[in-house]
């Protein structure tokens, strides 16, 4: 899907990453069926889909009191391209952030996700009182809530975040999708679990062909593995008919 322009500008960057990288958390204290972070993966492999809960950007205080119906509207899958020899950057603890991302999840390709119509959130700088851009937004957003008649304006705002000094996640490279995301097996690049542990786990996921990598390895051990696991995809995880829609305590 990248133009060849893109490809060569990009293929001998560090810094860049082509995969799109999805991790879960331990979230049973913010939803009444939440669970941990190795059974949300597991609940993702089964279903093969990720789940659009709730919005995460820039107006959840004001879309909270907006009807139900134009809510769901506003709901987002999320995931980051942070490279992945950078993804224990990410699990780590940091200071001052009240999710805590822990080292499961799936990998797709930037292409898979784009064409899934995902695309990078829009971080909206406030800093030293620069308003301009905010309040343009701010106009964006109350036009678009107002009336039916300006729903299109609403597809933009799921994916506007806050930047300012209070409020800064830009370092997540976060991409966000409008709606649960479906896939099958063979579109993952491979999973991510802990590099001790879960060989439950991992043993199924090779004997499906899927590879899997750990947070905090290089991209030689990275392209190691991906080049010893055989791709297959076969479909061990099996599935479920959960409800997909969690709900808040």
């Amino acid at each position: 899907m990248a133009s060849n322009s893109s490809k060569v500008a990009t293929q001998h960057r560090t810094d860049y990453s082509r995969c799109i990288v999805h991790l879960t958390r331990d979230d049973r204290k913010s939803f009444t069926n939440g669970a941990t972070g190795r059974d949300n993966l597991l609940q993702i492999l089964r279903s093969k889909e990720i789940w659009a809960v709730k919005p995460h950007c820039i107006y959840n205080d004001k879309i909270s009191k907006l009807p139900k119906e134009q809510q769901e509207g506003y709901r987002v899958a999320c995931f980051t391209e942070v490279p992945l020899s950078q993804l224990h950057l990410l699990v780590q603890e940091i200071p001052g952030r009240q999710i805590k991302l822990e080292a499961y999840g799936v990998v797709f390709t930037k292409d898979f996700i784009a064409k899934k119509g995902g695309q990078p959130a829009i971080y909206i700088n406030s800093y030293d009182g620069n308003l301009h851009i905010r309040e343009s937004v701010d106009y964006l957003f109350s036009v678009a809530t107002q009336s039916d008649d300006h729903k299109v304006l609403r597809r933009i705002v799921p994916f506007m975040n806050a930047m300012h000094e209070q409020y800064d996640f830009t370092w997540e490279r976060e991409w966000r999708t409008p709606k649960s995301l479906k896939f099958k097996l063979s579109d993952l690049v491979c999973i991510i679990l802990p590099e001790n542990g879960e060989d439950d786990i991992k043993e199924k996921a090779l004997s499906a062909g899927i590879a899997v990598i750990s947070p905090g390895w290089t991209y030689e051990q990275i392209i190691t593995e991906l080049a010893e696991q055989q791709r297959k995809t076969k479909d061990t995880f099996g599935s479920t008919k959960s409800n997909n829609n969690k709900e808040e305590k």
